[in-house]
């Protein structure tokens, strides 16, 4: 699963991803994704960090009070500066995959993220 506001960006991570043999579902906010969550029960969640309506941080919080075990990777273009480590920090030090990021880079860390 996705989250990404930005279609094409949606887009790319479906193409590179169902090339890879994975399903994919992805929406373009955080209140589809929390709504759909138990319904789509994702194996990993690549979650964006500025979102419309709820933004990334609220949305990770929303699903690990429904499931604490869930792998979520935060998506995202902002740089990781001392606040946003801060935030990191205070959910757990999750995965971060940096916007732009390669193809290649991303399938790999999706294969990580999943093995782990």
């Amino acid at each position: 699963m996705a989250i990404e506001d930005r279609p094409e960006t949606l887009a790319l991570i479906e193409k590179i991803l169902k090339r890879e043999g994975y399903d994919f579902v992805g929406y373009d906010n955080g209140e589809d994704c929390v709504k759909n969550y138990e319904k789509d029960k994702p194996d990993l969640i690549l979650l964006d960090i500025m979102l419309p309506g709820i933004d990334g941080y609220k949305v990770f919080e929303k699903i690990k009070t429904m499931n604490k075990n869930q792998k979520i990777a935060f998506l995202s273009a902002l740089d990781i500066g001392p606040q946003a480590q801060v935030k990191l920090f205070k959910f757990g030090m999750p995965k971060y995959i940096s916007k732009p990021f390669d193809p290649d880079e991303l399938v790999a860390k999706v294969k990580e993220l999943l093995e782990s």
